[in-house]
């Protein structure tokens, strides 16, 4: 409880936070999706990255029923650690502004977290908005969604394939602050940078349940192929630098396999764009970490990607 200019106001039990920039179209259904939640105790707040379409608009058309603060454009992880300064609840839900939230989505989330006040992340699993139905893809391939909820989530499942998504956790916010936020220097891997340091530092449950719905388009900044490639090296070389215990658990080998597979990926990617130096220059780099795989040296000696 808070007490405000003389009247007890209640505290939400979850902040939800959206980030956005120039997405005025799409907004509006992702806000209408967080508005029509099943469970209701929870404030929205939406951080306006320096947007120059009718976002402001948008935001405005709604009134008190959010929160929404403006700020020079300084990137997505910027503008969330914003919204989190600004949340009032103990619990965080962190939301794109392209995205949709399943109706169930803070029940599911919340419900668990009541009952595991200790746990510091929980998230769950999403599906494509473009392939609907009960059979339609999800995010985490569901044999392994259903094989983590039951045995336990590792940091193997995090690092061998990037599942965490922001959409779909709740994060406690005390937890959150003491790792110092959202990494602003990030703009696409701050889910599995995020996801790797609350995994290292407190519990972290998931679910197996679909609680959003992720919509491909042009826009996604995700598409961005060279730079979600270099962040996601940078991201894995963090977490081994700030954690040694984290080289251990996951070994050399597959550390090294994975960051060789990415640098390959990063060659393949500038060989398309014409970058001939840049690719020979990352195949090299994954040729160093895998010096015996073949399909690596091959390519080097040919001197060709394809």
């Amino acid at each position: 409880m808070e007490r405000s200019s003389g009247q007890i106001v209640r505290t939400p039990s979850v902040s939800v936070v959206i980030a956005t920039y120039n997405r005025a179209r799409l907004l509006k259904e992702t806000i209408e999706s967080v508005l029509k939640q099943t469970f209701q105790d929870f404030e929205l707040i939406v951080v306006d990255d320096g947007s120059t379409d009718d976002t402001e608009k948008v935001l405005k058309s709604y009134g008190d029923r959010l929160r929404h603060f403006r700020e020079e454009n300084r990137g997505p992880s910027a503008a969330r650690n914003l919204g989190v300064y600004h949340a009032t609840a103990s619990w965080i839900s962190i939301q794109d502004s392209d995205d949709i939230c399943a109706p169930n989505h803070l029940k599911t989330l919340y419900g668990f977290v009541e009952k595991n006040p200790d746990c510091g992340m929980v998230f769950a699993n999403g599906r494509y908005l473009d392939d609907p139905g009960p059979k339609g893809k999800t995010i985490i391939p569901r044999e392994k969604s259903k094989r983590m909820a039951e045995r336990g989530v590792g940091l193997t499942d995090l690092f061998s394939t990037s599942i965490v998504r922001l959409q779909a956790a709740l994060l406690s916010k005390e937890a959150l602050l003491s790792i110092g936020g959202l990494d602003e220097t990030l703009r696409i891997c701050m889910d599995l940078d995020l996801g790797f340091r609350f995994f290292m530092r407190f519990p972290v449950v998931y679910l197996d349940e679909v609680v959003f719905f992720y919509r491909r388009h042009g826009g996604n900044i995700g598409r961005n192929q060279e730079l979600r490639l270099l962040e996601n090296l940078r991201v894995m070389e963090k977490l081994v630098q700030d954690f040694p215990s984290a080289e251990k658990i996951l070994g050399r080998e597959q550390i090294d396999r994975r960051k060789a597979y990415r640098y390959y990926r990063l060659a393949k990617s500038r060989w398309k764009a014409g970058e001939k130096d840049g690719a020979r220059n990352a195949l090299r780099q994954a040729v160093f970490l895998r010096p015996f795989f073949l399909k690596y040296r091959l390519y080097q000696l040919l001197g060709t990607i394809f």
